[in-house]
């Protein structure tokens, strides 16, 4: 194709992998008076939020349209499942399959009110999304886990520019970083940005490796996943009468008194031909996938499975696979008891036992041990990425009803599962977002996001710091991004920093791409740019609401700009307060900004100066922080 007359570029499909009862009372959106809800006024009504992912299942009650207003006028979209009617609820889409994964992901963004949740017998009380009133257009881009980023674009360019909706959320990646003109994402969510369409999509979950997060477009939300409290439970009883919580994917049928074994190595390297597990227990390291190790040690005879998180993933204990035995996934620390258990008796024995669904409302999020973490390994891209948290683990959340039969009605289904994964943390940025553009129809993308971003708290509201689940300690920003999404401070930020398609293309050209690849990614909102003749700038004076520099002994020093712009009080003083990173002087000039209208704008620049004896190789962090009189609480920049 690529050598046609008439092709501007030929650009090869990739395939792209997919990668909530509570959450509203754990971000406080429905906190009565004070939550975001309250406070915005709203939750959601007349805003469309797009979804594309794998198949809905539109009979589901998550989808109910009770007390919802038809859409807007500007709707233009298709609606069509067959004999599972359209309606004020679920807009857009068409019948193909029911797919757990967009049913999940589409819930957990717009869900209507759903009481009395069951999971795993398990009654865990009311569910909704994050904006149970908008409007929810499906479009399915996905089968089973597998997305193609051809009709991820077509999608979302139709999504932006003929359907009109007005929040999309991309829950997949192709778990690589790609120059943006080879990633169809990026280009297809540039024109719908540029459009006015916020778009919040996963990090990824190759975590916590580092370097590994995906969906690095500075136009794009790049959503990191934390823990919410919630745990599938699955009890280890050693034959000493010691008892340890793990966690499995789903229920199974109890283990008891069988005697157990552990096996060091990895199974695939053949680590079970030593060892006689018929009947047994096996006591293994989760260093391979889940799915794997129970299949090796069920075709070895295994009949249970306890999987030890190894050291870089501490203190998690999350399945990320479905389990089709009796598994209990434990903690480092867990593991090394009971390891010390099988060496100090000849015959040792466990039981297994799936314990249902448990919830501690006082436990403290911890950034997941799979959110994939940054930087982006990608030449002068100098944005911090993953942009923000959101909860990802143990998500409740709308299935399709599976049972023999139940497919072939058109009957109302309330069937929910509990899943992990960047996948589930996006979806509520997108819900989020979409309350956010009601309370403030006139935000752009960029202004949301930033909102988003700089009121994003780094501490919890103990003061204690955000820990990172797979190392026990504070967590970094390049695992959490700006930190975990605070909706009610994302209402009212003060101060902003906006992002338009001129200071986008300064910065695309920036990064040394040629004329053709930059008008490939900027295709809608403008056409035929020449970087010889636009200015260019490097990534880390892009108006984005962090800073990521590099400091070396040959280029020791690096200055940052950004301009803020008011869209707080009409007369309102900033200072600057800068929690300085470490071996590194920073100085903000000028270190007050006084603003003397709305929307108003300032800039600033941020001196960057590296010390005398820094550390070598490694990162550091801090923050900047402009308080005012009533923005007195940080907001971190």
């Amino acid at each position: 194709m690529a050598r046609l007359e008439w092709c501007v570029d030929a650009i090869p499909d990739a395939t792209y992998t997919l990668t909530t009862t509570d959450t509203p009372r754990l971000l406080g959106m429905s906190t009565p008076r004070t939550g975001a809800w309250s406070v915005a006024g709203n939750m959601g009504e007349g805003v469309i939020v797009g979804v594309l992912d794998s198949g809905v299942d539109p009979r589901h009650v998550s989808f109910g349209d009770d007390g919802m207003q038809p859409p807007p006028a500007k709707w233009r979209g298709r609606c069509d499942f067959g004999t599972a009617p359209c309606n004020n609820k679920l807009i857009g889409g068409r019948a193909k399959t029911l797919e757990d994964h967009g049913t999940h992901t589409a819930s957990t963004a717009v869900g209507a009110f759903v009481g009395d949740v069951e999971v795993e017998r398990s009654n865990l009380g009311t569910a909704s999304g994050m904006a149970p009133r908008a409007h929810l257009a499906m479009y399915e881009v996905c089968v089973s886990d597998k997305c193609s980023a051809t009709e991820m674009l077509t999608d979302t360019e139709r999504s932006a520019f003929f359907d009109g909706v007005d929040v999309l959320s991309i829950s997949a990646s192709d778990n690589t970083q790609k120059p943006f003109y080879n990633d169809l994402i990026a280009v297809g969510s540039f024109s719908a940005v540029m459009s006015g369409v916020f778009f919040s999509t996963s990090a990824g979950n190759a975590g916590p490796t580092s370097a590994t997060v995906t969906n690095c477009a500075p136009w794009q939300l790049t959503v990191g996943a934390s823990t919410m409290g919630r745990r599938v439970l699955s009890k280890v009883q050693l034959g000493s009468g010691l008892v340890l919580d793990g966690e499995v994917s789903k229920s199974y049928r109890c283990m008891k008194n069988k005697p157990i074994v552990y096996v060091g190595g990895k199974l695939a390297d053949g680590a079970l031909k030593a060892v006689d597990v018929r009947g047994k227990i096996v006591v293994c390291n989760r260093v391979e996938s889940q799915v794997m190790l129970e299949k090796m040690i069920g075709a070895a005879g295994g009949v249970g499975m306890i999987a030890i998180s190894d050291q870089m993933h501490r203190l998690a204990t999350t399945p990320l696979g479905a389990n089709f035995m009796a598994v209990s996934r434990v903690s480092y620390a867990d593991g090394e008891i009971i390891k010390a258990y099988i060496n100090s008796t000849a015959n040792p024995t466990a039981s297994l036992r799936f314990d249902g669904v448990a919830l501690n409302a006082s436990s403290l999020p911890t950034i997941a041990e799979y959110s994939s973490r940054g930087p982006c390994d990608l030449p002068n891209i100098g944005v911090l990425k993953p942009d923000i948290t959101g909860p990802g683990t143990n998500i409740v959340a709308a299935v399709p009803d599976k049972r023999p039969g139940a497919n072939t009605t058109t009957a109302h289904t309330r069937t929910f599962s509990a899943k992990s994964g960047t996948s589930m943390s996006a979806p509520h940025l997108a819900g989020i977002a979409a309350v956010i553009k009601k309370a403030h129809p006139e935000w752009s993308p960029a202004l949301i996001k930033s909102a988003l971003m700089t009121t994003a708290d780094v501490t919890h509201p103990d003061g204690t710091p955000v820990i990172d689940e797979s190392t026990g300690k504070p967590a970094s920003h390049f695992a959490m991004g700006a930190g975990l999404v605070n909706p009610t401070k994302a209402l009212d930020p003060g101060l902003v920093y906006d992002l338009t398609a001129e200071d986008l293309v300064p910065y695309i050209c920036g990064l040394g791409y040629n004329d053709s690849f930059v008008n490939e990614i900027i295709a809608q909102p403008m056409q035929n740019v020449s970087c010889a003749q636009s200015k260019k700038i490097e990534g880390k004076d892009l108006n984005y609401p962090s800073f990521l520099v590099t400091l070396t002994a040959a280029a020791p020093v690096a200055e940052a700009r950004r301009t803020a712009t008011n869209i707080g009080e009409p007369y309102e003083v900033y200072r600057a307060e800068v929690v300085v990173p470490q071996g590194v002087a920073v100085e903000v000039v000028p270190d007050k900004l006084e603003f003397a209208a709305a929307l108003q704008r300032k800039e600033f620049t941020v001196k960057f100066t590296r010390g005398v004896n820094p550390a070598v190789n490694t990162a550091t962090a801090g923050s900047l922080l402009w308080v005012s009189e009533k923005h007195s609480k940080p907001y971190q920049n």
